[in-house]
């Protein structure tokens, strides 16, 4: 029997608080002793997955430029200052410390970013407002409530809560696939942006089947937001053996 390609998907918060998503959360001062702290315990708690890769969630097409600041990180044992990315970005704070503790010499993003429509929140704001107006409750009670649970739990707790499989459903459904609706016997404006979404994490997918061999046990770090998505791909692929983060964590 063919050996399988073990993959751990890491849904994560971005320490950075950078980018727009539908829910931005604070990751607080990364930089403090706590955080620190906190974020070396769950490095701890993945370097017993003992990844032999690690893909993060940056531009495939950055790929060279990110691995010169990673081997100047491991060369110095530090982060240095550059406009790539930020020394709080979740890649810097778990990636780049797993791979230098493990010896890897690169770092694998798979990103393939694709412009999600916008146009049907301006439809169901316009056509359907009942509809928009329940959506933008549940963001709005939703945000809060992960923002509170944050604020006072560690860094290994968040990722828990992030990657617990009723949570992850529960968004994927209340978030994603609602929006199916909007536009639906008419624009389609919901249809073609969850299609563009898909296509974001087939594209990530097909970029993880490019770099895994059958030895391999790959750590990919995402956006929480991709983990239903990218679970179901990889337990659906007859290549890759699906490993539940909440293992290690």
């Amino acid at each position: 029997m063919e050996k399988k390609t073990k993959v751990l998907i890491l849904g994560t918060y971005h320490f950075g608080n950078g980018g727009e998503h539908l829910i931005n959360i604070d990751a607080g001062e990364i930089a403090s002793d706590k955080i620190q702290s906190e974020i070396l315990e769950v490095v701890e708690k993945l370097l017993k997955f003992k990844p032999t890769k690690i893909a993060v969630e940056a531009r495939e097409s950055k790929a060279k430029e990110l691995n010169e600041v990673y081997s100047e990180y491991c060369l110095n044992k530090t982060y240095v200052e550059n406009k790539l990315i930020s020394h709080r970005n979740e890649i810097v704070q778990l990636a780049f410390r797993l791979g230098q503790k493990l010896n890897h010499d690169k770092i694998y993003p798979v990103d393939y970013p694709v412009d999600l429509p916008d146009n049907h929140f301006e439809y169901a704001k316009n056509i359907c407002p009942e509809l928009y107006n329940e959506f933008m409750n549940e963001i709005s009670e939703y945000g809060t409530y992960v923002s509170n649970y944050m604020d006072s739990h560690t860094v290994c707790e968040n990722l828990r809560y992030l990657n617990n499989p009723d949570r992850i459903s529960k968004e994927h459904s209340s978030l994603y696939l609602h929006l199916a609706q909007v536009g639906a016997g008419d624009t389609y404006y919901g249809v073609d942006m969850l299609t563009e979404w898909y296509r974001r994490n087939l594209y990530i997918l097909g970029n993880l089947q490019r770099i895994a061999k059958p030895s391999d046990k790959i750590l990919v770090i995402y956006g929480a937001g991709h983990c239903k998505i990218l679970q179901d791909f990889v337990k659906e692929y007859n290549k890759f053996e699906f490993i539940d983060a909440l293992d290690y964590l």
